[in-house]
């Protein structure tokens, strides 16, 4: 019954590994893999290059940066001349939109001086802003229109919406005429204030209408200042104090390196004071919640309530009910975790042994720390490449128009008195009743040109996820050739250069086998997200959006499920070199047949590396916060920011800090990364190892003595052997 029950066991999770005498690490006897797919990949890429010549030819990404008058002119492009483009009414911009819904017109300069429309007959009080004669100039109109006019032409031409209302000293961003003051930071609030009242005088008049949303021009204009100062003193910190960015980076990258060498003296320590910190915490939220129990049903005084929904705090902690569901609930997650501590204590021995190992492993071949860099670097090249083509396909666009003023349109047949607007190549026929009708320019994607996003969308996935793939293919290599190594002070001296090449020469392939999946599921994934996107903006089906959800969290789960099968397929590709599917079948099996063990493995892995990054992370942001709060109220930093390091004064510090804090985090992912790929491949060394040696002197263990204490293992004749 016994040989029945492993039969079926050895069918369900494969065939253990029997002992190979031939077999010592990773196969040097190797050949390509996955050719084909290898091909496809080359062909696909072909067909990038192809799109990218495509939108070369058919898009500008100059007409993205550059601005579009309300005619469909992209300024500076269409009109040389005119390269810059002035906004009619700065209150007509919305927060929400993030747009002007004004004319807008292409101008050889930006304005130098101001205009201020004022009824016929009347003259512009100067004194109000501290202006002088000189610092007035004249307003800006659409082309055919002469900004010269006077008198009643004038207003009539303001009423039109065929001059602006107003004008002020601008200065450009990004050719894009804005008002000067916005980014001074000499002038008063006092004079934006009473710039603002002037503005909402002129409009108030211009308009000659009684019904004038004050709040929406107040928004308006405050939406621009704020948005124009906000960005001018974040460039100005973010310039002063790059150096500082930059050494904060540099400070985490130290604190990397250390943390990686210290994790072989940590690693215990910590996740066993993790575990007893829990269960201590458990254990007295547990006493704490059946005491107010026993003291609320012991308590003669208290008013008996009922039960209900409140959004008062003090409400549930007078009820006896919510401190015994609490006791339950942390008592019953104590005994759980108790009872799967001494449970799985062996287990978590075993883990612990393996991120030392894992520590000693990145420190005897230290060059690995820094092969993060490459991968790095190449993913910025993909990302920067996919954004040229996106930019060049996303220029490519056609165009069209609309009016502001709808109300006014009149069928083409009409015999009915008309006036023809030209808005670029389109004609609309509006009512000579209506005489403040200006164009607005849109622009949409062709369908093609949709298509050709997806098909660079989907390279781009499969690049990216083709050279994180190389990276595991890389690292497995050095990290198991470590671990086949019987005597470590034998190790190779060139691990990375061997797993570098094998991975070049031999598994391309099957390196764009694994990223394929994973490009093809990410892709599946970002169009169920533009699915519900563009659901959302028609009457929403409960049905569909229900399905929705479900596709978009299978999706995801496929997602974990793939990368996990891939990282642990490129590490059997590492060490045996043979296809994607034999590899991942191999990975697969060996793991379900020691499935608690990945279980604790991988959970004390991420919990320790996600440990790392924060407390890194934090370490660091928490100095540069230190430096800046208290730079000269104690004697070292003020020691260090007056002889060693300046730190500047700032506005908005802490968005030098999030800055110090994203860029040290990043510098984490990527150590640390290298270190869990250390720990994955150990692991599954480990488990390999187990299976095919027993301590004899013709199959020795290959792991460290520590391990084999913790397993029950001895090599019979490694006595004097240690690593």
């Amino acid at each position: 019954m016994q040989i029945l029950v492993k039969a079926c066991s050895a069918t369900k999770r494969g065939k253990s590994h029997r002992y190979d005498p031939d077999f010592k690490g990773p196969i040097k006897s190797r050949s390509c893999t996955d050719v084909i797919c290898l091909l496809i990949f080359i062909l696909y890429f072909i067909g990038m290059i192809a799109v990218a010549i495509i939108g070369i030819i058919s898009g500008d990404p100059r007409r993205l940066a550059f601005p579009t008058d309300s005619n469909g002119t992209v300024c500076g492009i269409d009109d040389p001349d005119r390269p810059f483009l002035v906004f009619f009414d700065f209150s007509r911009c919305s927060p929400q939109k993030l747009a002007c819904d004004t004319p807008q017109v292409c101008v050889k300069t930006c304005p130098d001086k101001y205009y201020f429309h004022v009824p016929v007959g009347e003259v512009f009080n100067i004194s109000r802003l501290n202006l002088t004669a000189a610092d007035l100039g004249q307003t800006v109109c659409i082309p055919g229109v002469d900004p010269n006019v006077t008198g009643s032409a004038l207003t009539q031409a303001v009423k039109d919406n065929k001059c602006a209302p107003y004008v002020l000293n601008s200065t450009d961003v990004f050719n894009r005429c804005l008002p000067a003051f916005v980014f001074d930071r000499t002038i008063s609030e006092e004079f934006v204030k009473e710039i603002v009242e002037v503005i909402k005088e002129i409009l108030i008049e211009a308009l000659s209408s009684s019904n004038i949303d004050e709040k929406a021009i107040q928004d308006g204009i405050d939406f621009v200042f704020d948005l124009g100062r906000g960005a001018l003193v974040i460039v100005e910190d973010i310039r002063t104090s790059w150096h500082i960015i930059l050494v904060g980076v540099i400070v985490g990258t130290i604190v990397c390196f250390i943390w990686c060498f210290i994790m072989r003296y940590i690693a215990g320590p910590m996740v066993w004071g993790s575990i007893l910190v829990l269960n201590c915490l458990l254990a007295v939220a547990t006493a704490l919640c059946f005491y107010e129990y026993w003291k609320l049903i012991n308590d003669e005084t208290r008013v008996e309530e009922d039960f209900m929904f409140r959004l008062d705090i003090q409400y549930y902690a007078r009820l006896e009910t919510t401190w015994l569901v609490a006791g339950c609930i942390s008592g019953g997650l104590f005994l759980i975790l108790l009872l799967l501590t001494c449970c799985l204590c062996n287990r978590i021995r075993i883990a612990i042994a393996l991120i030392e190992e894992a520590s000693k492993s990145v420190v005897a071949f230290w060059s690995t720390l820094f092969w993060p860099l490459i991968p790095f670097t190449l993913e910025i090249f993909v990302i920067a490449l996919w954004c040229v083509i996106a930019l060049f396909l996303g220029s490519a666009r056609d165009e069209s128009y609309t009016l502001n003023n709808l109300a006014g349109l009149i069928p083409g047949n009409t015999t009915e008195d008309i006036q023809t607007v030209i808005c670029g190549q389109t004609q609309f026929n509006i009512s000579k009743d209506v005489t403040d009708a200006f164009c607005t320019f849109n622009s949409t994607y062709t369908v093609s040109f949709k298509y050709l996003q997806v098909y660079n969308l989907f390279g781009f996935l499969w690049l990216l996820n083709f050279i994180i793939g190389f990276s595991h293919v890389t690292l497995a290599g050095v990290f198991a050739r470590y671990y086949w190594t019987f005597d470590k002070k034998n190790k190779p001296t060139v691990a990375l250069g061997g797993a570098l090449w094998n991975a070049v020469r031999y598994h391309l392939g099957t390196i764009a086998f694994g990223a394929a999946i994973i490009a093809i599921i990410q892709l599946i994934r970002i169009l169920l997200e533009y699915l519900e996107v563009q659901l959302k903006q028609a009457k929403e089906n409960p049905v569909v959006k229900f399905t929705l959800k479900c596709l978009k969290c299978l999706f995801w789960c496929l997602e974990k499920f793939m990368k996990f099968i891939n990282k642990n397929a490129y590490i059997m590709v590492s060490i045996y070199g043979k296809n994607f599917c034999t590899s991942a079948k191999k990975a697969f099996f060996l793991l379900m047949r020691n499935i608690v063990r990945v279980a604790v493995v991988n959970k004390i892995t991420d919990f320790l590396l996600f440990l790392g990054t924060l407390m890194v992370t934090s370490f660091v942001v928490l100095i540069a916060f230190f430096f800046y709060s208290f730079a000269q109220d104690y004697a070292i930093t003020a020691f260090i920011n007056n002889d060693i390091l300046r730190v500047p004064v700032v506005r908005y510090y802490w968005i030098i800090i999030f800055l110090i804090g994203i860029g040290t985090f990043v510098v984490a992912k990527l150590f640390f990364g290298v270190f869990d790929m250390a720990v994955d491949t150990l692991f599954l060394c480990f488990l390999e190892d187990l299976e095919r040696n027993d301590g004899s002197p013709e199959r020795p263990f290959f792991m460290s003595k520590k391990l084999q204490g913790i397993c029950g293992k001895k090599n019979k004749y490694s006595a004097d052997e240690e690593w």
